[in-house]
């Protein structure tokens, strides 16, 4: 097992980053951008003992991923905020609870965050009971608050 060579990290590198394609997770990733950091350590300095390859794989690993959900993930976050609100018009979403009137206030969750929130209040012209598919129709502002506008889908 001492006989681990720069090549073998590269290729446990190229195997965990095809992996990802398998596993969208998109943190398999960074532990095989770890493995080839640490192959490429390894090329430089051959005569590193098997324990610092390990250590270095797994702080390489551990620092990739926590520097990706820390610095990179918010910023996406951030983004999906400031979008033009008229790319939440079209969106889908299912009815989390019903609003029998019209201009009853309700709650449309999307599998997707929508101007960058996961649910949000509708309100509805017809009634929506719990469950329906609603589609985004207009962003309005009530009460200084912004609401989704909404209709039935099929």
């Amino acid at each position: 097992m001492e006989n681990i060579l720069w090549w073998h990290w590269l290729v446990l590198g190229v195997i965990l980053v095809l992996m990802e394609l398998v596993v969208p997770s998109f943190t398999i990733f960074w532990f095989g951008l770890g493995a080839f950091l640490t192959g490429l350590l390894l090329v430089m300095l051959p005569e590193m003992a098997l324990m610092w390859q390990i250590l270095v794989f797994m702080a390489s690993s551990v620092g990739f991923t926590i520097c990706w959900f820390y610095f990179f993930v918010p910023r996406k976050k951030m983004k999906a905020v400031l979008l033009d609100e008229q790319t939440a018009i079209g969106q889908t979403g299912i009815a989390a609870t019903r609003a029998r009137v019209p201009g009853e206030r309700g709650r449309v969750v999307f599998s997707v965050p929508v101007l960058g929130e996961e649910s949000w209040d509708y309100l509805a012209d017809e009634p929506i009971d719990t469950g329906n598919r609603l589609r985004v129709v207009k962003v309005c502002l009530d009460k200084e608050q912004r609401v989704l506008k909404v209709e039935k889908v099929g």
